[in-house]
């Protein structure tokens, strides 16, 4: 029985390499990237190191992946870019969008035109459109923002005489008459429930909770808990003087060697005790991220 010497891993990566550009010709990829059969990888593309692209799924045009990012089975890639530790489990779509690092698109998530800070996840089913949410976010199953609206007071409710958007394949007007979209801006360590509706030209501040099934129809101030339909002011998380302090600290810009040290402090219900070590030492402290 012939003996083969096991190979290197330097010579695996260069056999791997090899093999992506052979299979997926004029696409860029770091080293140690992973692509399975029937992946699919567009002229254009470029991954950083240690990525994997799982089967079925497609990376199309004008994608840039960062390191040890995971696309996976049936996902879909295009027009984006993907920061450091992404992930997108099977069946994730992803189109026009910025992510942060150490984001996660959940199973069958559907993100376009969307801006994502780091550390944020958006649980399974969830559909987001024309968006921009801040960092350590919680999205739950099933949310729906960005849907668009529909006129009230024309005469009609029909697409097909106030917008040239051709929603139904075809339209009778030659300029639009209704302002169908508008953004939605989700703060930092914003934390929404599951099935949360949440309407056009919304903002929610930081540190907000939405709860499971509430219908947002205006603004939600900073560190408030709402719900309903639609949804109304439960309480405040904090008093007054608390939030303006934890709007002040804007811990979430923190750089991930501080954000370490705070953990003790920021999983504990001693909120004055994270205040009072965090402007303790916040002097010599810059913040990494904005």
């Amino acid at each position: 029985m012939a003996v083969y010497p096991q190979l290197s891993s330097d010579t695996k990566a260069a056999i791997r390499a090899l093999q992506n550009r052979w299979r997926h010709p004029g696409a860029t990829f770091g080293r140690g990237t992973y692509i399975q059969p029937n992946a699919r990888v567009v002229r254009g593309t470029t991954t950083g190191r240690k990525c994997a692209i799982l089967r079925g799924a497609e990376v199309l045009s004008d994608t840039k992946l960062g390191d040890h990012v995971v696309i996976g089975s049936l996902s879909r890639v295009a027009r984006s870019v993907l920061g450091h530790d992404c992930t997108l489990e099977p069946g994730a779509e992803l189109f026009n969008s910025t992510l942060a690092d150490h984001v996660q698109l959940q199973r069958q998530t559907t993100v376009t035109d969307v801006n994502i800070g780091r550390y944020t996840y958006v649980a399974r089913h969830a559909y987001l459109n024309l968006v921009t949410i801040g960092s350590f976010c919680s999205i739950g199953p099933s949310v729906l923002a960005g849907l668009g609206e529909n006129p009230i007071d024309l005469g009609t409710t029909s697409p097909a005489f106030y917008s040239t958007r051709r929603q139904c394949g075809a339209t009778f007007a030659r300029s639009d008459y209704f302002a169908e979209r508008r953004p939605i801006v989700l703060g930092n360590d914003i934390w929404l429930g599951a099935r949360v509706f949440v309407r056009d030209g919304v903002t929610i501040g930081n540190g907000a909770i939405v709860a499971a099934g509430a219908v947002v129809t205006h603004d939600v101030p900073p560190y408030s808990i709402v719900s309903g339909t639609p949804a109304k002011l439960i309480r405040h998380r904090f008093p007054e003087a608390t939030i303006s302090r934890l709007q002040a600290l804007a811990w979430w810009t923190w750089p991930d060697e501080r954000l370490r040290e705070a953990q003790p402090y920021l999983a504990s219900r001693d909120i004055n005790a994270f205040l009072d070590w965090a402007e303790s030492t916040s002097a010599s402290q810059q913040p990494a991220f904005s």
